[in-house]
């Protein structure tokens, strides 16, 4: 009896371990990844790669366009910079040359023909304003510093002329009758000096009663010459 007892409290501890190894072994087996999650994984990692190296190709793409931008807008600053500049220089040239409108301090000095009684025994040309009466002031205020000067809207440039035309006077091959209106830019003070110092142009046309009046100003405007300047011989020197 004792023999068939212990040998079922055998077979029972028996079946017990077994069961115990058997769930053992089952979790194991349970718990492990299969080769389908491995493989999924595994090509998951290589996408993220992928993704990845794409992201570092495109930033280094996006840092080398940055860059391409930054070169052309300084490109274009200089590029902006050389345009003002010419473009200044151009300015400058074009209103020494006197063939664009400018304005600025000066006077106004109008010159008109003698309201004297004509004596018969003397010239009566001596009475009228002449060409070289009109030469004489330009010159003075040349001599003063003007920078600018016109004669009834005619620019005065170096290839200028004023000359009598009978009654008239020719500037710049447009007739021009008295009163003669001569505007010049610089310092009115000066200018003044220079057209009123004794024995100059002033005292010389005041014995023929010519009426020459200078106004000074803070502003007068002088237009720019509206001809064409030419040169047929003259060529630039580059030695």
């Amino acid at each position: 009896m004792k023999s068939y007892k212990y040998a079922v409290a055998s077979m029972t501890a028996v079946c017990v371990v077994l069961g115990v190894i058997i769930g053992i072994q089952f979790k194991t087996v349970k718990n492990q990844p299969k080769a389908t999650d491995i493989q999924r994984v595994s090509e998951l990692s290589a996408e993220l790669k992928n993704v990845i190296d794409e992201k570092d190709a495109l930033y280094e793409r996006l840092m080398e366009s940055e860059d391409k931008v930054r070169e052309y807008e300084k490109s274009q600053s200089d590029v902006s910079q050389s345009v003002k500049l010419l473009n200044d220089e151009l300015e400058k040239t074009r209103m020494l040359a006197g063939v664009t409108p400018v304005k600025g301090r000066g006077v106004q000095v109008t010159m008109n023909d003698s309201s004297y009684n004509k004596q018969e025994n003397v010239d009566q040309n001596a009475y009228l304003v002449h060409a070289e009466d009109i030469l004489s002031v330009i010159n003075e205020l040349n001599v003063g510093g003007a920078e600018a000067i016109e004669i009834n809207g005619q620019r005065i440039v170096s290839t200028s002329s004023v000359r009598c035309a009978g009654s008239v006077v020719n500037v710049n091959g447009v007739k021009i009758a008295a009163p003669f209106v001569i505007t010049a830019i610089g310092d009115p003070d000066i200018l003044e000096s220079a057209l009123t110092m004794s024995g100059g142009v002033v005292d010389s046309l005041a014995p023929w009663g010519i009426e020459i009046s200078i106004k000074k100003s803070d502003e007068v405007k002088v237009a720019g010459y509206n001809g064409v300047i030419q040169y047929k011989e003259a060529t630039v020197d580059k030695e």
